[in-house]
């Protein structure tokens, strides 16, 4: 069994922090072929998922961003994903692919995870 599998088995709710559970199928036109997702950010359609042939690795989808930008990876392993999100949200982490370093510093000083993320 999977440490993803162990996490949905604990029947956690990740709402509080952004990720909202949902079909682990996706038809949005950009996500990837053979991709399991694992949770949906708001209505906007981002979305995060496993994607068939790349171990364990989570990447993030983004229907709104332009041709060619549309996946990106985001963490090597499930593990790392949920340190990811629970050090600076899923904003942030979506969206650090195009950011330099101090451009994500100052994000998440202008946009610090909450307290109740926090907790």
């Amino acid at each position: 069994m999977t440490l993803y599998e162990k996490f949905k088995n604990l029947h956690i709710d990740f709402s509080s922090l952004g990720l909202e559970q949902g079909g682990s199928r996706s038809d949005c036109f950009c996500t990837p072929k053979g991709a399991k997702v694992i949770g949906w950010e708001g209505g906007d359609g981002i979305h995060y998922c496993f994607v068939k042939g790349f171990g364990g690795g989570v990447f993030a989808v983004n229907p709104s961003n332009l041709p060619g930008d549309y996946v990106h990876p985001l963490a090597r392993s499930f593990e790392d994903f949920v340190r990811l999100i629970l050090a600076c949200g899923f904003d942030a982490a979506e969206q650090a692919w195009m950011w330099n370093r101090g451009e994500f510093d100052a994000y998440l000083e202008t946009y610090p995870p909450t307290p109740e993320q926090r907790a």
